[in-house]
């Protein structure tokens, strides 16, 4: 019995360690606009994919004029994160990762919602998916060449 409870605290602890780790999206927010480059496009891009959950929970408090400007929030920070990696060239890979995730909890959330919320939700996922093959083609473009 010993060893087990042993266990349990030592698992409670680490649940608190990794809460006391992960930022506050206000926290989030502060240090978003106070990076450059491509520090603040992994940090936008890392807001946006946090937002997901605060809509998720506005939908379902039956809350959907504050779920659909969430989502609006969400393509602002998807859009300072596309911008802010294509003109840095840095990060592009951690940024087009987050908004992938983001994309995809889009998704499995539009699929939880009514008819009428849903079309919002479409038209953000196909915003990230622009932003995210904006970032790929950038990451992957062949280089250009310089005139003599």
């Amino acid at each position: 019995m010993r060893p087990r409870a042993a266990g349990l605290i030592y698992v409670f602890l680490l649940g608190l360690a990794s809460m006391a780790q992960r930022p506050t999206i206000e926290s989030l927010k502060a240090q978003a606009e106070g990076a450059q480059g491509g520090q603040q496009a992994k940090l936008c891009a890392e807001l946006a994919e946090a937002l997901v959950g605060v809509a998720a929970q506005q939908f379902e408090q039956s809350n959907s004029p504050q779920g659909q400007a969430t989502v609006s929030e969400i393509l602002g920070y998807a859009t300072k994160a596309r911008d802010a990696a294509v003109s840095s060239h840095s990060k592009m890979k951690e940024t087009e990762i987050h908004l992938r995730n983001t994309q995809r909890k889009l998704e499995d959330l539009k699929r939880t919602l009514s008819v009428d919320d849903r079309t919002p939700l479409d038209e953000a996922g196909k915003k990230l998916a622009q932003f995210r093959q904006d970032i790929l083609n950038e990451m992957f473009a062949a280089p250009k060449k310089e005139k003599k």
